[in-house]
């Protein structure tokens, strides 16, 4: 039997629903074209979208986005597997979480300490804000094994003349295959913009909240049962922690104006008719941005110490047998004002020279166990310049610093060059970036009433320089870099903070391609590392991902359906493991896994501006040996079933 039929095959039940549910065409297909001159040069199928986003950014400067509904890597609906993403976590979708691939970002903004679950929470720089003359709904629906389940709608809708309102709601619900793993999230965010027509002036308001529940079993107490698969059902291994969890609710809203000193436009008469076209010179703009957030985390442990196998791996961590109860509330204000002449395009082609500067008035409130409050305020001052050197020769050099609070003396400075050649105008880059930053407050002080080690500590500030190369050329991406950070601040093996005062240096480099031929289409993704001294952080040396699909349009170009495999590898290392109680992970030299593939079979299908998905997730989990672990004591799941939809809706 051909692939071909194959195919056609396990994709025909799924047209026979949707063709009854499939959305009918709109009777004025190019609804959102600006003018008819525009409908002439993008003819388009009647199931596009003629809606855009952009995201915030303190320099007004709104890059617009189409939405488009690509189906290659469709499947990939979990955040942490997204575009060439990589990070260990405890088996289930929304468990804490780390990077394998080293990322070094420096903030001018207090922080605490990292956030574990960071990937699965919501932000106001990335909250998606739709330009469409037409209500638009975007709704996405997620299942898997053990009642999982993720839904997500946005919604937005032009109430009068540039006045704009959106919604995005979330909720997911992860119960795990292990007794107590349950990762719960739900929140959303609305917007209300006013964008005048002219462009002279804007006004942007959000606000955002955010819940998680993330039930904390401390990992199996004897991982054996996992590794020799002595028993299927995973519900039956005792854990840890039989009564510990973790929570997180966090709130926040951002107000931001921007006045254009000069109108964006100008008119031009061009014989008998009288045109806008843009301005040749632009005088900029004054951006305000105002933000506000408070976090709320809260550890809490009613597990007997006396029964729990957990306190016998960490004995003299706790202070007594009493139960736990560890909160932590952090509250963000912030102020900021800019004058920019920025504006969204790449090349730089508007302008020779773009600046932007502005500054920022920070102050933190740190409040602990309710009886220790810390305030901090700070002042940024930064700036940002870009431009033409000659011909598709561009740089661009920014910077900040930090005066007052715990992170003064901050400092980072960036500079790039870009060299676009051919007639696709691809491109090949130079970063170079040096800087200082304190480490993560919860380094130097942190204290409960529960725990034995709390620190206080004094450490130097750490300093870094980093240089990346890198060219896009032909769909090769292909990136080196070299980083060599001193003071390196981290949790070693005693669950205590450690100075790395040496030199730590990380050599990292990879490359991505797609391949099509025909109806096939190939990507491939490979990543290497290579960190001195491997002892202080630990990290896979090489990780590589593999895609390969077979891509078919049937029925008259009104079914576009792929089937394929992929896979995931890690090469083995010392994972760092967890602590539940600090929301955190740390060094550990004990266990060591890796150099195992994750392979996936999946079928992805689009009709008219529906898509969805089935998907076999690590499908080979019983015919190789029982060690896909990311990180000690906590397996990844077993092979299973998924399946995906999403839906936009354009009325």
């Amino acid at each position: 039997m051909s692939l071909l039929r194959i195919h056609l095959i396990l994709i025909f039940f799924i047209l026979l629903v949707l063709s009854s549910y499939a959305q009918r065409t709109e009777g004025d297909e190019n609804a959102g074209a600006e003018n008819a001159e525009d409908v002439k040069k993008d003819v388009r199928s009647p199931d596009s979208v003629f809606v855009s986003f952009f995201f915030l950014n303190e320099q007004g400067a709104y890059t617009r986005y189409k939405v488009s509904k690509p189906l290659t890597h469709f499947e990939e609906y979990e955040v942490t597997r997204r575009n060439n993403q990589f990070y260990a976590n405890l088996g289930n979708p929304g468990s804490a979480s780390y990077p394998l691939l080293f990322k070094l970002n420096p903030s001018p903004t207090f922080r605490f300490r990292s956030d574990v679950y960071e990937p699965y929470t919501l932000k106001d720089d990335s909250i998606k804000f739709y330009i469409s003359a037409s209500p638009f709904s975007h709704l996405m629906y997620h299942m898997g094994p053990a009642k999982e389940q993720k839904f997500n709608i946005a919604f937005s809708q032009r109430i009068g003349n540039g006045i704009y309102l959106g919604l995005n709601a979330r909720f997911a619900n992860a119960p795990g295959l292990y007794l107590r793993q349950r990762a719960f999230n739900a929140g959303g965010t609305f917007y209300a913009a006013f964008l005048y027509p002219s462009q002279r002036y804007g006004a942007i308001l959000t606000y955002r909240t955010d819940y998680s529940l993330n039930y904390e079993n401390g990992g199996i107490s004897d991982i054996t049962n996992f590794t020799q698969n002595i028993e299927s059902n995973r519900k039956v291994f005792e854990v840890n922690l039989s009564d510990a969890t973790n929570r997180s609710k966090s709130n926040g809203f951002v107000l931001q104006q921007y006045f254009n000193i000069l109108k964006p436009t100008v008119a031009r008469k061009i014989d008998t008719a009288t045109i806008l076209v843009p301005r040749k010179f632009d005088a900029g703009r004054i951006v305000y941005t105002m933000r506000y957030s408070r976090t709320g985390t809260a550890y809490e442990d009613n597990t007997s110490i006396s029964k729990s196998a957990f306190y016998t791996i960490y004995p003299t961590y706790f202070n007594d047998t009493v139960p736990i109860f560890d909160t932590i509330k952090l509250t963000h204000f912030e102020n900021c004002i800019v004058y920019s002449n920025e504006v969204p395009d790449t090349l730089g082609k508007s302008f020779p020279l773009q600046y932007s500067f502005g500054i920022r008035f920070q102050t933190d409130k740190l409040l602990r166990d309710t009886t220790m409050l810390d305030v901090f305020r700070q002042t940024v001052p930064f700036g940002m310049l870009k431009g033409i050197i000659r011909q598709k020769t561009f740089f661009k050099a920014s910077g900040y610093l930090v005066l007052g609070g715990y992170k003064s003396g901050d400092y980072s400075l960036d500079g790039s060059f870009y060299q676009f050649f051919g007639k696709q105008n691809h491109k090949a880059y130079l970063n170079v970036s040096k800087g200082m930053m304190h480490p993560d407050f919860y380094f130097t002080n942190y204290y409960t009433d529960y725990f034995k080690s709390a620190w206080d500590n004094s450490f130097g500030t750490q300093d870094y320089i980093k240089g990346e190369f890198g060219v896009i050329l032909k769909g090769f991406d292909m990136k080196a870099s070299y980083t060599r950070l001193t003071n390196y601040v981290y949790l070693n093996q005693n669950i205590q903070p450690e100075q790395y005062t040496n030199a730590l240096t990380v050599l990292a480099a990879h490359a991505s391609k797609e391949f099509r031929l025909k109806h096939w289409i190939t990507t491939v993704y490979v990543a290497g590392q290579q960190i001195t001294p491997d002892s202080i952080l630990q990290l896979p040396a090489l990780i590589g991902k593999l895609s390969l699909c077979y891509d078919v349009e049937l029925f008259k170009k009104a079914l576009h359906s792929q089937i394929g495999v992929s896979g995931t590898y890690h090469s083995q290392w010392y994972q760092d493991a967890y602590m539940p109680s600090l929301r955190a992970f740390y060094r550990q030299n004990n266990y060591i896994s890796g150099n195992y593939p994750y392979l996936d079979v999946f079928i992805n299908i689009n009709i008219k501006r529906a898509r969805m998905f089935v998907k076999y997730e690590h499908f080979n989990a019983a015919l190789m040996s029982y060690n896909y672990i990311l990180v000690p004591d906590y397996p990844q799941a077993d092979a299973a079933f998924k399946f995906g939809i999403s839906w936009l809706f354009f009325d």
